[in-house]
C-alpha cells in the first residue's frame, strides 16, 4: 500500500513540476521576451498532460489546469 502512496505522489509532484516550470518559462518570456519556443513546448506538453490527468481524475487534474490556464495567458496575451 506504501508504494501505492509513493506513486500517487510522485504522479502528484511531477505534475506540479511541470506546471511551476512552465509559469516560470512563461513570466521569464512575458517580462524579457526570450524562451519563445520552450514556453510553447512546455505549455504544450502540460496541456496533454492535463487532458490525461483529468481524463484520469478530475480531482487529480485541477491543479495542472490552474497551471495551463495561467501559463497559457501569460505566453499567448498580446503585451500592452
Amino acid at each position: 500500500m506504501e508504494s501505492l502512496v509513493l506513486l500517487v505522489m510522485f504522479m502528484f509532484l511531477i505534475q506540479l513540476s511541470l506546471g511551476l516550470v512552465a509559469l516560470v518559462f512563461a513570466i521569464s518570456y512575458r517580462r524579457t521576451g526570450k524562451f519563445k519556443v520552450t514556453t510553447t513546448v512546455l505549455v504544450a506538453l502540460l496541456a496533454l498532460e492535463t487532458i490525461w490527468a483529468l481524463i484520469t481524475l478530475p480531482a487529480f487534474g485541477y491543479p495542472s489546469l490552474a497551471f495551463l490556464v495561467a501559463s497559457a495567458l501569460l505566453r499567448f496575451l498580446e503585451r500592452k
